[in-house]
């Protein structure tokens, strides 16, 4: 079926984030956002259909995961550094979600020879570990947290929070491979490449967090009342996704 094989799919999804981190890091500006997010990016989009520009692209958001994880261990060191060029941090926008739309077709086209819903369901497995460790990590965070995990980037999360949401993540692990009929010799594949996706959405949330701070906005919009933005929706997915994709594909699950 090809490692991509969707390519119009989702395209609304990726146009709107986009354009909102764009916004984000281009201090506020929407041309300047509209240009980085929507316009060029449109003159590859079939560079990114191609299976190998595909791969080099996941792995491209692979290398800037890794390097984002250095930098909120050392942070504030050299995180200030980034926003002193606007083009270095239209380059990091660029490799945080073209990765993640890449990876949602991807995994969307996951089995579709056999059965069409089968990446649907798929995809909605993996959304749904993100935000079940999101959500119990909130929980218990606010019940529990007393260890502070990045006190300097994002004060009001903890190690006791992180626990629950892989506790919870734990519990939809579970019941997707009991549902999806997963082959018993996967199992423990899965549940490896499961605490690989908490982790690095939890990566993906303190970086928004670094960028949110870094740029002085408290939200990233207020489309979702109550929330801190549309990237606090997604901003554990950015990451996530990509390293889903490439593990699925490494482990040869479909």
């Amino acid at each position: 079926s090809g490692f991509i094989t969707q390519k119009r799919q989702y395209k609304a999804l990726y146009v709107v984030a986009t354009i909102v981190l764009m916004w984000l890091v281009t201090e506020q500006s929407l041309p300047m956002a509209y240009w980085h997010g929507f316009i060029l990016p449109q003159s590859f989009t079939e560079w990114f259909v191609d299976n190998q520009a595909a791969r080099l692209t996941l792995m491209l958001g692979l290398l800037w995961w890794l390097v984002a994880f250095v930098l909120l261990v050392i942070y504030p060191r050299l995180s200030k550094e980034l926003v002193t060029s606007k083009m270095m941090m239209v380059i990091i926008g660029w490799l945080i979600l073209l990765p993640t739309w890449v990876a949602v077709v991807g995994i969307r086209s996951m089995g579709i020879v056999f059965d069409h819903n089968h990446g649907a369901e798929l995809l909605l497995f993996v959304l749904l570990i993100i935000w079940a460790a999101d959500t119990g990590a909130f929980m218990a965070g606010k019940k529990f947290g007393k260890t502070k995990l990045a006190p300097l980037v994002s004060p009001k999360k903890t190690w006791e929070g992180v626990l629950g949401g892989v506790a919870l993540a734990g519990v939809i692990v579970a019941l997707g491979i009991y549902l999806l009929h997963f082959k018993p010799e996967q199992t423990t594949s899965l549940i490896g490449l499961s605490l690989l996706i908490v982790i690095f959405s939890v990566v993906g949330d303190l970086t928004e967090s670094i960028f949110k701070r870094l740029t002085g906005i408290k939200d990233s919009g207020k489309i979702l009342p109550g929330h801190g933005g549309i990237l606090d929706r997604i901003d554990g997915v950015t990451a996530a996704l990509p390293i889903t994709l490439l593990g699925l594909s490494f482990l040869g699950i479909q």
